[in-house]
């Protein structure tokens, strides 16, 4: 009974729960279906996601294969252009080049009328040689050196032209004064002794051999500066031996027997000179003038001689300095056109071009001698404006000298009765002996036949005006030159060095500082010879010696000194201290003046950059890259959603 209880309680379970497994069931299904269709769909794009990849890389390698086949044609066609262009290049190249050789030759017939008339000859071929220098076809290597030859020895004569005119006019105008004064001098004496002839008639057997050795000293120093004797001590002793002469003329003139004094007595008034001055102050006064204006004479021809030797030295210095470089860029000037087949009416040389390179090529005579030859030139100036031609100068001296001397006379006639009184004090009375020639008394002389020599004022003011011009010698021979009318004064469309064009660099200015940035012809550093050292020297001392003869008031010799330091510091081209090399180098430009033109325009960063076929390819490339990159991720994120869901649901199920 129990065991059947059991089993009809346990029936009634089992139809109790029979409705809640069919449910059960029911439920199971849908989520398996559910289920299923998500892994579908995941299935689904992972096979889209492969197909992608899969058809990717085949439509790549299609692509790349096509690219090659377009590749390979277009290579090929490449191939067969370039040979036909290479064919055409050729052939035209061959005509080129015949037209070439014969415009070439044509060009340099054109010029071998000039290069003969300068004893160079050309070749007769097809002239394919080009010279290293000038870099044109009509002029060999060979022909070159000889016409590099030529150029500097026409610079040299252009240095030598103008240092011997120079020379000569300082010569000339030396000479043409000293005959000018020696002239004046001895008609100063023709006039001195038709004077005493005249008036003191008596005195002239002994007065006109005293005049006589007066004015040959006189002379003596007027034609030699370095004379040994003393003017001096001659003025001197031609007033003490006039002394008894012009005593006896002015004391015993009246007497019937005027005799002759005796040695003893003439002696002893010679002794006397100096303690009785007879003639007053005149003898001083004449001693004075005569001494200074003969030798302020002396010092100006001296120093108008010394300054014509020193040019005559430097003239033996130009060969010595003359560079490499200088006698390249001379050959450019001169004869390099002419080497590229262009006349001489067919280029002008540029201003600057030629400045720089005849600066260059003088600067180390013209950087050290400049400055104290203008220095000597200024002093020279000073000297003809304040003495030669000033009324105490040596004409004007010389001129005055007969008078002077009759006053001398005339003083001691004038102090005659005082004068005999003062004698007899120390002399005693003379006892005149018989007189020799006064049976045989000279004729008067005829003073008004004597004419003065005409004046070289138009020489000596044309002289002033040409020595004017010549300070900074050798800096004016450059510019002289550069102010041709050949020379292009703007500098465009010139000749530049190296061809036809504009001239860019700076001109440098004269100065043995400045021309160390020549762009073409740079100053070397070395230092400089002793030769130029000495010419230096030489015109310093004619300069002191100039400055000897021209004394002034107001300013010493030390204030001279500090004028002239400063001159030459002035005048050397110094550079400013706070200047330094690399600041004033950047400043003057380099090159070598070729005409190229201004240097390449920088880099600018906002500038506009072009795009090149290269460029546009790769970015067309990265485009379609980039786009397919976006349809794999959008697969690959899909799938991960619907893997993440169907592992919800199964948790969720389970």
């Amino acid at each position: 009974m129990a065991n059947s209880a059991k089993i009809v309680v346990g029936n009634q379970n089992a139809t109790a729960s029979a409705p809640t497994v069919t449910a059960n069931n029911k439920q199971y299904r849908q989520q398996h279906s559910l289920l299923l269709l998500l892994f579908t769909l995941l299935q689904l794009c992972l096979a889209l996601l492969v197909a992608s990849s899969c058809l990717t890389l085949p439509a790549a390698a299609n692509a790349k294969h096509l690219d090659g086949l377009h590749h390979f044609h277009a290579h090929h066609e490449h191939q067969q252009q370039q040979q036909h262009e290479h064919g055409h290049h050729r052939r035209r190249l061959q005509r080129d080049s015949t037209s070439k050789i014969l415009n070439t030759r044509e060009q340099c017939n054109n010029v071998r009328d000039y290069f003969e008339s300068i004893d160079i000859k050309l070749g007769s071929g097809n002239f394919e040689e080009k010279g290293a220098i000038c870099g044109g076809h009509c002029c060999t290597n060979a022909t070159e050196s000889e016409l590099r030859l030529k150029s500097t020895a026409e610079f040299e004569r252009l240095l030598h032209h103008h240092t011997n005119s120079l020379r000569g006019i300082l010569k000339s105008t030396a000479n043409l004064f000293q005959k000018h004064v020696l002239d004046l001098a001895e008609q100063s004496e023709n006039k001195t002794l038709a004077v005493f002839s005249q008036v003191y008639r008596r005195m002239v057997p002994q007065s006109s051999e005293l005049i006589h050795q007066l004015y040959a000293e006189i002379m003596n120093h007027l034609r030699n500066a370095n004379s040994n004797s003393n003017l001096e001590d001659a003025i001197h002793k031609f007033f003490v031996n006039l002394f008894p002469v012009a005593y006896h003329q002015a004391v015993h003139l009246s007497k019937d027997n005027y005799g002759e004094l005796h040695e003893d007595y003439i002696n002893c008034l010679k002794h006397t000179f100096d303690d009785l001055e007879p003639f007053g102050s005149i003898p001083k006064e004449i001693k004075r003038n005569l001494l200074q204006s003969i030798q302020t004479a002396t010092i100006f021809l001296n120093s108008l001689q010394q300054s014509a030797e020193v040019l005559s030295e430097t003239d033996e210095l130009y060969s010595s300095h003359l560079t490499d470089t200088c006698q390249k860029h001379l050959l450019k000037i001169s004869y390099c056109p002419s080497c590229n087949g262009l006349q001489k009416t067919q280029v002008k040389l540029c201003y600057s071009y030629c400045m720089n390179v005849y600066r260059g090529c003088s600067a180390q005579y013209a950087g050290v001698l400049d400055s104290p030859w203008s220095n000597v030139v200024d002093a020279i100036q000073n000297l003809v404006t304040t003495h030669i031609r000033s009324d105490s100068g040596i004409v004007t001296t010389i001129k005055q000298l007969d008078i002077k001397l009759s006053e001398t006379i005339m003083r001691a006639m004038e102090n005659g009765p005082n004068l005999e009184m003062k004698v007899k004090k120390t002399c005693g009375t003379p006892k005149l002996l018989p007189s020799l020639t006064a049976d045989s008394e000279p004729r008067p002389l005829a003073a008004h036949n004597i004419k003065w020599a005409t004046p070289p004022d138009a020489e000596i003011l044309h002289f002033q005006s040409t020595i004017e011009k010549s300070k900074e010698f050798f800096t004016n021979i450059v510019s002289n030159v550069c102010e041709d009318d050949d020379i292009q004064r703007n500098d465009h469309n010139c000749w530049t060095g190296d061809r036809i064009g504009e001239y860019n660099n700076l001109v440098m200015t004269p100065g043995v500082d400045t021309q160390r940035y020549n762009p073409e012809v740079p100053l070397t550093p070395n230092s400089q010879s002793t030769k130029l050292n000495e010419l230096v020297d030489k015109l310093i001392k004619v300069r002191k010696n100039i400055g000897t003869a021209v004394p002034s008031a107001t300013r010493s010799y030390s204030d001279i000194q500090s004028d002239m330091a400063r001159h030459d510091e002035e005048g050397s081209g110094h550079m400013p201290d706070d200047m330094d090399d690399e600041e004033y180098g950047s400043q003057n430009g380099s090159g070598d003046g070729s005409g190229d033109g201004p240097s390449p325009i920088p880099f600018d960063p906002l500038s506009p950059t072009e795009i090149t076929n290269n460029d546009i390819e790769s970015r067309q490339e990265n485009a379609a890259t980039h786009s397919h990159s976006r349809f794999r991720s959008s697969l690959i994120a899909a799938a991960i959603v619907l893997v993440t869901i169907v592992a919800s649901r199964f948790t969720s199920s389970s």
